[in-house]
């Protein structure tokens, strides 16, 4: 014998279904609306590449990558420059930019930026304010996705 299921008067609340959509509807536009505005608020403190002129105060450090003749393919016989890095004590996030060739894209959680200068040994491991101009990584000799061209650099003064 088989259990009957019992089928009462379906009962329907019409108004308070309607009060619990439009309930979700607001608290989902607020929580949208918040997101945006934090979004916005976050990209509107991201660096830009060239031709706009930052300022980093960090800490320089070297690397030394291979580079030629075969830029790591033959590790024996490749040179390892030292290259000046900035290293990042908080990423930076850099705005890409669509006109150009170069800078096209958005550069995320940057945490080194390499240096484009000359004259760095007596830097290496002091803090610095560095002041020039970002760009995206493009040879053989950028071993960081941003690269800055260094306009000017100095040692951050000691505190008293």
């Amino acid at each position: 014998m088989r259990a009957r299921l019992h089928r009462g008067p379906a009962i329907h609340d019409i108004d308070g279904a309607r009060s619990v959509g439009r309930c979700c509807l607001i608290v989902c536009s607020v929580l949208l609306a918040l997101s945006s505005s934090r979004a916005e608020e976050n990209r509107s403190t991201w660096l830009h590449f060239e031709p706009t002129v930052v300022k980093l105060t960090e800490v320089v450090g070297v690397a030394y990558e291979y580079g030629p003749p075969s830029w790591g393919d033959e590790p024996k016989t490749d040179k390892r420059p030292g290259t000046p890095i900035l290293r990042l004590s908080k990423p930076i996030n850099v705005l890409g930019d669509p006109t150009s060739d170069i800078n096209r894209g958005d550069a995320e959680n940057v945490e080194e930026v390499q240096l484009q200068l000359d004259k760095y040994r007596g830097l290496v491991g002091k803090g610095v304010i560095v002041t020039g101009t970002l760009y995206r990584d493009h040879t053989g000799w950028h071993f960081t996705e941003v690269v800055m061209m260094v306009r000017s650099i100095r040692k951050v003064p000691k505190v008293k």
